[in-house]
């Protein structure tokens, strides 16, 4: 078990390595403590496992405790009651069988329970992995349920009946049915009846043993179509045309301002189709489109930090406001960034300055847009001089074949004769992992305040200038993956002739 542990450890590592990575500076990093006490499993929720139109008090986004739906306990009825009559009729026979898949399990949902720690901030998440555990608890439970001599009471299914039952009949007295126990809970009680049923007159047909997973599939399926699966989460009405580019440039790089997305956009708050101008969240990755501010549930450093941007990509309205009015102009520090494009929302009564350098292409309901007048900035651009460098000065280096891609930026660089170097920036987010090569010559990166890439240029050099992505945790993690992959199809290629 511990060995299957350190495999999937292994495959998984260039996730869990790049979160570790990212999260240093980030505004996750920052979070107050308070956080970690939000979507928190409280043990009043229990009977959820059974009939997930349970309803009790939970902390939400907000540490404020509501009303909520035990959707994220719902598994289908049989694992839960499965697991208990395995407890009550094997007893100590079932606990020397399984005992560290149910250590595991009770480990699992303690963690669920309790304020942990993590760049996914809510402990609720651990209840996939919980589910999982649950699930072959259960199957060992039925296996030794069907093999005992206690055959003669049909176990699982009388569990099944009863509990659903007493807690249907609790649920009534204590008013905690919520919004969706009709119908639920009767077809709940119609479904642990036919298993009794079925368990009774079917006690030696080959049927018994396909039971539980019908049940099971039977139970799931009336949880989605009954409980909605997103439950407390604000749904959007959000354009077709999201998929297509237009009315925005695909050239171009910008930066949208739009109010709080929960707020403003939710079907509650409008109903008619949003998004193909502000494009919330990540949406503009849908059509293609290069955005600065967008969907980021670490909010690394970076853009997140220095423009205050929330999960969904909002911009403090202050900061957007002082962007706009002091920073948008040929030289401040949008211009740096490589910004030629401007989104404004409706709700915002805002503009780019000075208008010399901006104009309107777009205005619609939903917003405006603006561009940087003339030609979209190029993605590697040479500079003379830079804020963060304020005593030093650098020669225009010529530029030319710009190969951008997703992990790499590839270009011609000619940087002329004499004492001076040159300065050349990238119009993509700065992290650490980056590497800069010219011809066989590696060139050292750094970054201007954390936004973006900037690479210094000896004089009289003359090439073809890569910039790559590949951060530790991407060659490392990349290298550990490979690795247990390896094993594990040697391991099944070795375990063959073992099971013939």
């Amino acid at each position: 078990m511990c060995f299957g542990a350190l495999l999937g450890l292994g495959l998984s590592a260039p996730a869990w390595l790049s979160l570790l990575d990212l999260i240093h500076g980030s505004a996750r990093e920052l979070q107050p403590a308070s956080t970690h006490w939000q979507w928190l499993v409280p043990p009043a929720a229990l009977p959820g496992l059974i009939l997930p139109s349970w309803t009790v008090n939970w902390a939400n986004f907000y540490t404020r405790y509501v009303p909520h739906t035990a959707t994220e306990l719902a598994c289908g009825l049989v694992p839960s009651v499965a697991l208990l009559a395995g407890l009550v009729v094997c007893g100590r026979q079932l606990v020397r069988q399984i005992k560290w898949e149910l250590t595991l399990l009770l480990f699992v949902f303690l963690l669920a329970m309790l304020p942990t720690t993590g760049v996914f901030r809510w402990s609720f998440r651990w209840l996939p992995l919980f589910h999982l555990v649950l699930a072959i608890c259960a199957a060992e439970a039925l296996r030794s349920l069907y093999d005992s001599i206690k055959l003669g009471s049909p176990a699982p299914a009388t569990t099944a009946l009863v509990l659903v039952v007493l807690i249907a009949v609790t649920m009534s007295i204590l008013n905690r049915g919520g919004q969706y126990a009709f119908p639920l809970t009767w077809i709940f009680l119609g479904l642990s009846a036919l298993w009794f049923l079925l368990d009774v007159f079917f006690r030696s047909s080959e049927l018994r043993e396909w039971t539980p997973a019908a049940i099971a599939f039977l139970a799931l399926l009336t949880t989605y179509l009954c409980i909605p699966p997103n439950c407390g989460v604000p749904k959007y009405n959000l354009s077709q045309k999201l998929l297509e580019p237009a009315p925005l440039d695909p050239q171009r790089l910008y930066l949208s301002i739009y109010p709080w997305a929960e707020e403003a956009y939710r079907v509650e708050k409008k109903p008619q189709p949003v998004g193909q101008i502000v494009r919330p969240g990540s949406t503009s990755m849908w059509a293609g489109l290069r955005f600065i501010n967008g969907y980021s549930p670490i909010r690394p450093a970076g853009i997140a930090r220095e423009f205050y941007a929330t999960i969904h990509g909002e911009i403090d309205p202050g900061t957007g406001d002082y962007l706009l009015n002091y920073k948008a102009g040929e030289g401040g520090e949008l211009a740096r960034l490589g910004v030629d494009g401007i989104v404004v929302a409706r709700e915002l009564d805002i503009a780019p300055q000075p208008p010399s350098d901006w104009q309107l292409v777009v205005s619609t309901d939903e917003g405006r847009v603006f561009h940087r007048r003339g030609a979209p900035l190029a993605r590697v651009r040479s500079v003379v001089s830079i804020d963060s460098r304020p005593n030093e000065q650098f020669v225009p280096a010529t530029i030319s074949r710009i190969n951008d891609s997703r992990n790499r930026v590839e270009a011609d660089v000619d940087v002329p004769s004499g004492d001076r170097s040159a300065l050349l920036t990238f119009s993509r987010p700065y992290f650490r992992g980056y590497e800069a090569r010219l011809g066989n010559q590696q060139l050292a990166i750094t970054s201007y305040r954390g936004l973006f890439p900037v690479v210094e240029v000896p004089a009289g050099v003359h090439g073809r200038l890569t910039l790559t992505y590949r951060p530790y945790w991407l060659k490392w993690g990349s290298e550990a993956a490979v690795a247990c992959a390896l094993v594990f199809m040697l391991s099944s290629f070795a375990a063959i002739p073992q099971r013939r």
